[in-house]
């Protein structure tokens, strides 16, 4: 998968947006969204996460600021993966406040958040920089403000936020701690590996066992 700079980020004629009525666009202007649309979202730097894609031409990434920006907005409201993903689909606020209404289909879909994480933490394991936490807290002030503009969103140090994104699920961490110990042992020391574990050094395991 290779890195592109995502390139929805003005509003067009076409957008959905225009298709709202003037209340709606009213309403929406009012939310919560358009503080995250204008104030957080065009900060969001993508250039510092190239390191974590391929730079042979390839399918490219799913834009890292939507990504980034979806993973704030979790953490603020409190939802789930799949409640993000689906309230991006269905709510005109969260399209908008990822500047994703000109997408004909929206970009995130149940695994796209999961391997962006799993991306960062494996960069981290490797070099010892912690991508996201660099990002949100660059972000706090801003997302600091966001919240003192909307009473009724969940209030969060943006330490808190930043930890709370870069976790894995449970399983994924469990996975990823036997994997690791599995492959060790066959590169040290293949007689020490356990039966049945041997699929852990197969690279293309993690997805099977997640998204299969």
């Amino acid at each position: 998968m290779s890195f592109r700079m995502n390139s929805y980020q003005q509003l067009s004629l076409t957008d959905s947006f225009s298709g709202l009525t003037s209340r709606e666009q009213k309403a929406l202007g009012h939310s919560w969204a358009k503080s995250f649309a204008d104030d957080i979202f065009p900060f969001i730097e993508e250039e510092p996460f190239k390191v974590l894609y391929s730079s042979n031409a390839s399918r490219p990434n799913t834009p890292v600021n939507v990504c980034i920006g979806a993973l704030i907005i979790k953490e603020i409201f409190g939802i789930s993966d799949d409640e993000i993903v689906e309230n991006l689909m269905l709510d005109p606020r969260y399209q908008y406040a990822l500047h994703t209404t000109g997408c004909e289909e929206q970009p995130l879909s149940d695994k796209t958040l999961s391997r962006f994480r799993k991306r960062c933490y494996d960069y981290e394991s490797a070099y010892g920089t912690d991508l996201l936490h660099n990002c949100i807290t660059g972000l706090s002030e801003k997302i600091a403000k966001m919240m003192d503009i909307n009473p009724r969103i969940k209030r969060m140090d943006s330490m808190m936020i930043a930890a709370n994104i870069r976790k894995l699920s449970r399983m994924e961490l469990l996975y990823t701690c036997v994997a690791k110990l599995a492959v060790y042992l066959h590169k040290n020391n293949p007689d020490a590996l356990l039966k049945g574990l041997e699929h852990y050094c197969d690279p293309n395991d993690y997805n099977r066992t997640f998204y299969l």
